[in-house]
Formats: C-alpha cells, structure tokens, sequence
C-alpha cells in the first residue's frame, strides 16, 4: 500500500465530522470527496488494509475524502435516543461546510462520488447551491435512487416492511435506530433521517420537507443552463430494491439527465463477471478489477457513450 491513511474532525453543532483523507505517495493529481448512504458510514469506500474505491483512488494519486455524516462512523458524538439531525442537514449543512473546508484549503475542483441515499443528498446540494457547481467537475452516483417503484420480493421486506413500517416504530420507541446492536446494515440511523426519508420516497415531486423548494425542478433548470457536472449514473443488476436499476434511472430522468449523463448496469447481460447488488459495486474483489479502473479513467477524462446506452461494459 503505498499511499497514507489518516483522519481530520471538523467542528460541527456540538460535535465534530469525521473525514478520512487517503493521501497518494506522490503530489495529488486531483482530489475526491466520498458520501455514504443511510445505515452506513465511510467504510464502504475503504479500508485500513487498502481495499475500496477510495484506497484505489489514492493509489493511482488522487486525494480522497471520506466523510462520515454526523452521528456516523467516527463523526462525534454517536447517535443515541438525544439525536435531532436528518438529511436536511446533511445537504444544508454538513456538505457545503465539508466543500467549503476542501476549497479554502486546496482551491483545486473536488470529485464527488455518492453511494446509494448519499447520491441523492448529493444531487440536492447542488441544486440547492448552484454556486459550488464550478468547482465540481464530475459527479459519479453508485447505486443511488430516490422513489422506489420497481417491485420485488426484497423491496417488500426492506422497503415496505422494514424501512416504511418496522424502522419508524422501533425508532420512536428508542429514539434512535440501533442497526449495528440489531445487525441490520452497517451503522445507526437517526429516526429523524428515517422520517425525512419517507416522503422522498413514495411521492411524485421531490419537495424539500422544511420548505417545499423543489430540487428535481431546480436540478432540471441547472442542467438546461449547461452547468451541471459530468454525471455517472451506476446500477447493479442484481439490486433488486436500495438502488434497483430502473428506480436509478428514474432518478437520472427526474434531472433531466436523459442523454447527458452517462448510465450504465453492471451485470452478467452486459458483460460483467457478475450481477453486482448494492454494496458489492464497490465491495467486491471483481469490482476492483473491471469497474474500478473504468472509475479512474472517467475522473481524468469525463464522458457519457451514447453508444452503451444499455451499460455494456465494452
């Protein structure tokens, strides 16, 4: 492993962000900032023994970020029934302050790449905040839905048993969801988060829920004025509910990004060695063989292939 691996906290609120920064051995050839989704942290982008899309990332000389969102990961202090943060403050808050952090220090573009909920709280920062755009190049979105409309067995006990029914009665009951003690997902969510969640959803138009402002609509407007970023829409085929690939699409279309973005879904039908589901996009060992190194490629070179419009790996 010959890049470096450390951390740095940012005061927030009462408490600190995490991020971790993987740093190449050489000067940076670019920088990275990665968000993870809901009942997860920074982790699924990387390892302490170099695994990960943000250890490769780093390898090949990009500087990468790794935020963990407050109550998350190492971010201070851990969700606990006391908690009253959700995704509104992830994209009013917790985004812009970790941008404006790298742009005072660095002054250089950053990557975003999201994974899953945290792509679609990405998409809502910058069209809540049009102004940090020219400093993002390119936007890369793994898995990463908004509505849930495609059917299967599995939407049924995540989506509609567990994530609509089960999860917003336990965490009224606790205060918090203790998904590690329950072995459900990766890390702990708060119920406001959860509840904030839901309407986003289900319904039609993606309304912010303190204000109404409307960020399907005002990420449209952005795209038709040419000032959103090179953007990679990534699903798996065999995601059968958190970021099924036609909800994927869904999300592409509601920002207007129908060929001008580039979409592709990584499966056997395609050409890839598997039908990846929604974490092994960037958990698995095939993943760091064949996608990875297309990831790479497409933050030195940006581009859609209007020639794949299926997701064919050649």
């Amino acid at each position: 492993m010959t890049h470096s691996q450390g951390s740095e906290f940012i005061d927030y609120r009462s408490g600190q962000l995490h991020l971790r920064v993987l740093t190449p051995a050489q000067p940076p050839k670019g920088r990275v900032l990665m968000v993870h989704g809901a009942m997860s942290n920074g982790r699924v982008f990387y390892s302490r023994s170099g695994r990960g899309l943000g250890c490769y990332l780093a390898e090949q000389g990009y500087q990468v970020h790794v935020l963990d969102c407050y109550g998350h990961g190492r971010s201070y202090p851990p969700l606990s029934h006391r908690e009253d943060h959700g995704q509104y403050e992830v994209i009013h808050e917790q985004l812009p302050l970790v941008q404006r952090r790298l742009q005072d220090r660095h002054g250089q573009p950053v990557h975003w790449v999201g994974h899953s909920w945290g792509g679609v709280l990405m998409i809502a920062t910058l069209a809540r905040y049009p102004e940090m755009l020219s400093q993002i190049p390119t936007l890369t979105l793994f898995a990463s839905k908004r509505t849930v409309r495609s059917w299967s067995s599995e939407r049924l006990l995540k989506i509609e048993l567990a994530w609509k029914r089960l999860f917003p009665w336990l965490g009224r009951k606790l205060g918090y969801l203790p998904l590690q003690r329950l072995r459900v997902g990766m890390d702990d969510q708060s119920t406001r988060f959860l509840m904030d969640s839901l309407p986003w959803i289900s319904d039609r138009y993606w309304l912010d829920e303190m204000d109404g402002f409307d960020y399907g609509e005002a990420a449209r407007a952005l795209v038709k004025q040419g000032r959103w970023p090179a953007t990679w829409f990534l699903a798996g085929a065999g995601d059968r509910a958190l970021g099924n690939p036609r909800d994927v699409r869904d999300l592409m279309s509601e920002c207007g990004l129908d060929g001008q973005a580039r979409y592709q879904v990584l499966g056997r039908r395609h050409g890839w060695r598997r039908d990846y589901d929604h974490a092994g996009l960037l958990t698995h060992r095939d993943a760091e063989q064949e996608l990875f190194p297309d990831v790479l490629s497409w933050l030195q070179s940006p581009r859609w292939l209007a020639d794949t419009p299926g997701g064919s790996r050649r």
